[in-house]
């Protein structure tokens, strides 16, 4: 029987609570596959949420930052760490607000990848606790619709129970063979929370692997845990400027002129549940609208001078390691 290739699966926690002690214990009781590794990132958490893995969960190794990164940076430590420590084939992003529901998850999307040598990326059906779908996927297949394709709050039927090629998946449980990181590189530090995975999926692609959605494998997922924190007013500045130097690396003309738009009214108003659609009743008028106003102008001056660099310092690939 062939030797299941070789999984690091990395998780970046941030003050998770019980969320990514959820996220833990489901991984470690349901997962069937065999052949992996959990690398954790504490992103300098101080709600105890640190302590409790350390208590718990044995297994796990733990990096720790004295401060929060961010999303790319955090998750680049924890790829170097990999690479430096494991013959891996493959890494698997996992948020930390991710529920394994499923055992055959990781098979199904190991199996997906390995079936051939042009796919590079994978992504799973992620629902809400209430069975409803997330973002499933972007692509172009579907030009009335040029963004997340998707039934996002409908209820999962079975109807995305299938294998495609798709244009880009969201990061919420990615995995990505070896050969693509070694030939793309990291994720662009620029990000500090999103849409870094959708700009690496653009960049695999450039390099002419293909991502693929596996609508077979399911997890759980809490969804945008970090946007609906507490103190998600101190990183709507780098959420901006996420948005921004997206638009201007990948965007059309008319997406360039609309986004920095978008974000800026996004000092105003908001939705109240950004996992529900923008309506009468799922809006916010933000009591911060200064302090946003006075941050906007700077992430857009730096969105624009940013967008053309691909910045991953972090991420130290030994071109030694290689099977």
């Amino acid at each position: 029987m062939k030797k299941q290739p070789l999984v690091c699966i990395v998780i970046v926690n941030w003050n998770g609570g019980k969320i990514v002690i959820d996220c833990l214990t489901s991984l470690f009781k349901k997962t069937s596959y065999s052949n992996y590794k959990v690398v954790l990132v504490d992103n300098g958490s101080s709600d105890g949420s640190l302590e409790e893995i350390e208590k718990k969960f044995k297994k796990v190794k733990i990096i720790k930052n004295k401060e929060n990164l961010g999303f790319t940076k955090a998750t680049n430590l924890g790829w170097a760490y990999c690479f430096k420590n494991y013959n891996l084939d493959y890494i698997c992003d996992m948020n930390n607000d991710i529920v394994t529901v499923q055992s055959d998850w990781l098979d199904l999307m190991v199996n997906t990848l390995e079936s051939n040598e042009n796919y590079g990326i994978c992504a799973n059906k992620l629902v809400d606790y209430e069975g409803r779908l997330q973002s499933l996927f972007f692509s172009e297949e579907y030009p009335e619709r040029k963004e997340w394709f998707n039934e996002r709050h409908s209820k999962d039927l079975g109807q995305y129970d299938k294998v495609i090629e798709v244009d880009a998946v969201p990061g919420g449980n990615m995995l990505i063979k070896r050969s693509v990181i070694e030939k793309v590189g990291a994720l662009d530090e620029n990000f500090f929370y999103g849409p870094d995975d959708i700009d690496y999926c653009i960049r695999t692609r450039e390099k002419g692997f293909k991502i693929i959605f596996n609508g077979l494998s399911k997890s759980i997922h809490y969804g945008s845990f970090s946007y609906l924190s507490s103190q998600s007013v101190l990183i709507y500045n780098h959420q901006i400027y996420g948005q921004m130097l997206f638009a201007f690396r990948h965007g059309t003309i008319k997406e360039k002129i609309i986004m920095p738009i978008r974000q800026l009214l996004r000092a105003f108003i908001t939705r109240k549940n950004i996992l529900r659609p923008f309506g009468i009743y799922n809006f916010i008028l933000q009591d911060k609208f200064f302090y946003r106003l006075l941050v906007f102008p700077k992430s857009f001056f730096l969105a624009i001078s940013n967008y053309k660099k691909v910045k991953n310092s972090y991420f130290k690939l030994n071109k030694n390691d290689k099977k």
